[in-house]
């Protein structure tokens, strides 16, 4: 399928009726529309632009968007694949909350709700054993995901701490064990 305007609203459309729960969930169908369907980018390159849209603040699947949008196709990229992430849950939300009083208390949507929670629970395990395959872990590296989780999950630690503190990891490493390599 050629690349324009149309054509990444409706792939983004598309995926944007996927987000119930999380933004995360829409992770796997973009990279089956983009990599396998579409070959719009390499495997490698959308798992370089998901790291990139990941350390970004705010929304993710706003990010994913208008980032990935805005590698394919410039600024129109951009607006396009925003508008399409966000009008399904937008028109979901919309009448959602319209009827939300009716619907809440009906045993099919209460049902609904509760089937769903283990395959959002599966549309975000699926993208993180994806990105841990290509990832390149070794054991050498295998304690910053650990340690991070364990930072997070168990020690409360902000995210932000976390992704500061090994920017300077980085840093230190960078000035200390890499210039002395090149002695």
């Amino acid at each position: 399928m050629t690349l324009n305007f149309i054509t990444l609203f409706t792939t983004f459309l598309q995926a944007g009726g996927l987000t119930i729960g999380d933004g995360y969930a829409v992770i796997a169908p973009l990279r089956r529309a983009l990599v396998k369907r579409n070959c719009w980018l390499s495997d490698d390159e959308f798992a370089q632009h998901l790291a990139v849209v990941q350390a970004m603040p705010g929304v993710f699947n706003i990010n994913l968007a208008t980032y990935i949008g805005r590698k394919l196709y410039g600024w129109k990229g951009s607006a396009a694949c925003l508008l399409g992430m966000i009008l399904p849950p937008l028109l979901i939300f919309l009448i959602f909350s319209i009827f939300y009083n009716d619907l809440c208390n009906q045993p099919a949507i209460k049902a609904f709700l509760r089937g769903a929670r283990p395959a959002i629970v599966a549309l975000i395990a699926l993208p993180c054993l994806q990105m841990w395959n290509k990832s390149g872990i070794s054991l050498s590296t295998v304690w910053i995901p650990v340690g991070a989780a364990i930072a997070i999950g168990l020690l409360g630690i902000s995210p932000t701490y976390i992704i500061l503190g090994l920017i300077l990891l980085a840093a230190l490493y960078a000035v200390f064990v890499l210039s002395s390599d090149d002695k």
